[in-house]
């Protein structure tokens, strides 16, 4: 008698012996895939950026704030209301998008606020 035959019976036993099988175990056990993989599927779209480069700043007439507007590829325009504004900086690829004015802005977060 070879190995094999004695090998073979016994590893059919205990796989039939089991409680569950191997298909029902795999259903609990959902795989937790990482970010890139779901990239690599299409089930998350990965934004792209572009170099955005200060174009002008510019105050606002009703409340006197300091707003950067940044210009980067294929007219991304971003606007920042800070008191500093960087020269450059990685910001989302939004191709032909309208210059944002600042005086709109506010108007639109008053109207919100009310």
């Amino acid at each position: 008698m070879t190995k094999y035959m004695v090998i073979l019976p016994l590893t059919l036993s205990m796989l039939c012996n089991t409680d569950i099988s191997f298909a029902e175990a795999y259903k609990f056990t959902p795989k937790d895939y990482t970010k890139q993989q779901k990239i690599w599927q299409n089930k998350v779209k990965e934004p792209k950026y572009t170099t955005c480069r200060l174009k002008k700043r510019i105050k606002s007439q009703i409340t006197g704030k300091q707003a950067c507007i940044y210009l980067g590829g294929n007219r991304t325009y971003e606007m920042m209301i800070e008191t500093w504004c960087p020269k450059q900086y990685k910001c989302i690829y939004n191709p032909n998008s309208e210059e944002p004015n600042i005086d709109k802005v506010m108007e639109s977060l008053r109207s919100i606020g009310k």
